[in-house]
């Protein structure tokens, strides 16, 4: 039994110097890593070679501490790269290459046929006897009524009241079950410009119907990206009750020439400066973005802009001739 015993002893004793090499870097490593993580030691600057791959490193810590080290070494280098690089064109001055354009997903689309030279004349008459005419020869001044789905929730309710204060002369009323067909005769007779329709889903706003009266058009919009004013980080006050600018970016197309001027149709001629608010619906890759802003003079040269909300995405689904009707109406276009 004593033989088997030192035989057992001896055996361990062996395991043990064979575990000990091994085991001795892997401690020193570990314990490394912790002062790096720690704060204790700032992380040594260290030269990846050529065939470095972090996804061979085994212990889960130490490959994300590596590749930390990884991706700082990267934007020192991108960083040294860009200095280097002001500093050429400094030198050379006027002599120096013009800057390359950055390929954006913009800049590679094909041309679209469809967009329009403001100066046309085909497109001066379309304007002159369009449905909106009468609004940009200061004939009519826009009243927007503003209803929701049957039996809206909160949110959908929040964001008509919230639009009644950005868009001037806009009145809030609950839809009550009544159907938009009986809806449209109601705000014609009450000199109402425009009607809105705020759709939900589950319990989140995602659909907006804007239809100019009397004769149209009506387009459908999906929406989406909603964001209330109290879901906005640093967001200014209220906004008041001056009449805003309006910015229209990027409608160039026939389509988008129709739909900006349906917009433009909701705010009232004269902007009042006084109030530096300003309403904006930006048109990028056939996404309309809603901002709502106040700009700030911090100087005579700097100005910033605070965001008061609400902000959503809108994507056109159809533009259809003529006042909202689903069974029998003519429609210019539709989303396919």
């Amino acid at each position: 039994m004593a033989k088997a015993g030192d035989k057992s002893g001896g055996s361990g004793k062996k395991g043990l110097k064979r575990k000990a090499p091994t085991e001795e870097p892997q401690e020193a490593a570990v314990a490394e890593d912790e002062t790096t993580e720690s704060g204790a030691q700032p992380p040594k600057a260290t030269a990846f070679p050529p065939g470095f791959s972090i996804s061979e490193i085994k212990n889960k810590q130490r490959r994300h501490l590596m590749f930390m080290r990884w991706k700082q070494q990267q934007r020192k280098e991108k960083l040294a790269a860009k200095k280097k690089l002001k500093k050429e064109r400094e030198a050379l001055g006027d002599k120096a290459p013009p800057k390359p354009i950055p390929k954006t997903i913009d800049n590679q689309r094909v041309h679209d046929e469809t967009v329009v030279d403001p100066n046309d004349e085909e497109v001066a008459y379309d304007e002159a006897t369009d449905e909106f005419s009468s609004y940009f020869n200061r004939q009519t001044s826009p009243k927007i009524l503003i209803t929701t789905c049957d039996r809206p929730h909160g949110r959908t309710v929040r964001l008509c009241e919230q639009l009644s204060t950005v868009i001037p002369n806009a009145h809030v009323y609950y839809r009550r079950g009544l159907a938009l067909k009986k809806i449209i005769p109601q705000c014609i007779s009450r000199d109402f410009t425009d009607l809105m329709v705020i759709n939900e889903d589950r319990k989140v706003p995602n659909g907006l119907i804007l239809s100019h009266l009397p004769n149209g058009p009506t387009a459908h919009f999906k929406m989406s990206s909603v964001r209330l004013r109290k879901e906005i980080k640093r967001r200014g006050k209220d906004p008041t009750e001056h009449i805003p600018e309006i910015i229209l970016n990027n409608f160039t197309t026939r389509l988008g020439h129709s739909v900006g001027r349906m917009f433009a149709s909701l705010f009232p001629h004269n902007p009042e400066f006084v109030g530096r608010q300003v309403a904006t619906f930006h048109n990028q890759r056939d996404y309309i973005f809603f901002r709502f802003h106040r700009y700030i003079f911090k100087s005579e040269k700097k100005v910033g802009i605070q965001e008061l909300g609400p902000r959503f995405t809108l994507k056109l689904r159809s533009l259809q001739k003529g006042t909202f009707d689903s069974k029998y109406g003519e429609y210019e276009w539709v989303h396919k």
